[in-house]
C-alpha cells in the first residue's frame, strides 16, 4: 500500500510538471505573438491608376515581341520604323487599353461582376459556334493596327514612371493610422489629421469587382485589393471608406486585431 501511494504521488508530480511546461510554452508563444503584432498600422489608399500596371507591363512585352519578330518599314526618307509582323499585337494592346480605361472608371461589384463575365464568355462562345467572328473580321479588312517599337517603349516607360510616382509618392500623401483604440487620418502636406474612436468601430469590406480587385489587383496570387468601409459608434456616426487597399485580406485581419486591444506602443508597420 505504501508503494502504491508513493507511485501515485510521483505520477501526480510528473503530471503537474508537464502541465507547467505546457502552460509555460503557451504563455511564451502568446507573448511572442503579442510582440510580433504591430501596434501602429498605416493603411494607404490607392487611386484607380494603381491598376494601370498591366498596361505598361504589356506594352513592354509588346515592345520585346516587336524587337524579336519585327520588320523594318521605310515610311520616311530619313527614318525607318520597326514594327511587328502581325497586326494582332497592336490590336491586343489597344483592346487591353480600352478595357482598363472603362472598367477602372465603372465598377461592376459582387455577383454582378461574375454574371457579366459569364455572359460575355457565353456570347463569345455562341458567336464562335455560329462562325460570326470570321464574318465580323472579314467585313473589316482594314482592321490592322501596327505600332512601332519606339511607340511601345516610349508609352510604356512614361506610364511606368507616372505609375511609380502615383503609387509610391502621391498615394502616400494621405494615410490612415490604426492604433489600439483610435483611428487617425493623416495628411503629410499641411500636417492636418482627424481622429476617431476605434472602440465600437464597425468594419465592412465592400463587395469585390472580380476584374479589378481579383485580377488586376492580383487577388489570385493572394494579394488583391478591396475597399474597406468603417462606421464609428456613438451618437454621431462617421463613415469613411479607404479605397483600393493593397493586400486587403491581411490589412483587414490586422485592423480587426488592433481596434479591440490597448497594448503598449510598438513598432510601426506600413501597409
Amino acid at each position: 500500500m505504501l508503494m502504491t501511494v508513493q507511485d501515485t504521488g510521483n505520477d501526480t508530480a510528473e503530471l503537474t510538471e508537464a502541465a507547467q511546461k505546457i502552460a509555460f510554452r503557451q504563455n511564451a508563444e502568446s507573448a511572442r505573438k503579442a510582440e510580433a503584432r504591430p501596434q501602429v498600422l498605416r493603411v494607404y489608399q490607392h487611386s484607380n491608376f494603381f491598376y494601370w500596371w498591366i498596361v505598361w507591363a504589356y506594352g513592354l512585352v509588346c515592345g520585346l515581341l516587336t524587337y524579336l519578330d519585327g520588320r523594318t518599314v521605310n515610311l520616311f526618307a530619313e527614318k525607318q520604323l520597326h514594327v511587328h509582323s502581325s497586326a494582332w499585337v497592336g490590336i491586343s494592346f489597344v483592346s487591353l487599353l480600352l478595357i482598363v480605361i472603362f472598367f477602372t472608371n465603372y465598377r461592376v461589384r459582387g455577383a454582378n461582376s461574375l454574371i457579366m463575365i459569364l455572359a460575355l464568355g457565353f456570347i463569345a462562345m455562341i458567336m464562335q459556334q455560329m462562325g460570326l467572328w470570321g464574318v465580323i473580321f472579314s467585313r473589316f479588312p482594314a482592321l490592322l493596327i501596327f505600332m512601332n517599337l519606339a511607340f511601345y517603349l516610349s508609352l510604356s516607360t512614361a506610364l511606368l514612371i507616372l505609375w511609380i510616382i502615383a503609387t509610391f509618392i502621391l498615394d502616400r500623401m494621405t494615410y490612415w493610422e490604426f492604433t489600439p483604440g483610435q483611428v487617425t487620418q493623416r495628411r503629410r502636406i499641411g500636417g492636418s489629421k482627424q481622429s476617431f474612436d476605434a472602440h465600437g468601430l464597425h468594419l465592412d469590406r465592400v463587395s469585390d469587382d472580380i476584374l479589378i480587385n481579383n485580377i488586376l489587383g492580383l487577388g489570385f496570387l493572394r494579394y488583391g485589393t478591396a475597399d474597406l468601409k468603417f462606421t464609428t459608434s456613438g451618437a454621431v456616426r462617421d463613415t469613411f471608406i479607404i479605397e483600393n487597399v493593397w493586400r486587403a485580406d491581411l490589412r483587414d485581419q490586422q485592423i480587426r486585431e488592433l481596434i479591440v486591444v490597448r497594448p503598449a506602443n510598438a513598432p510601426t508597420l506600413a501597409a
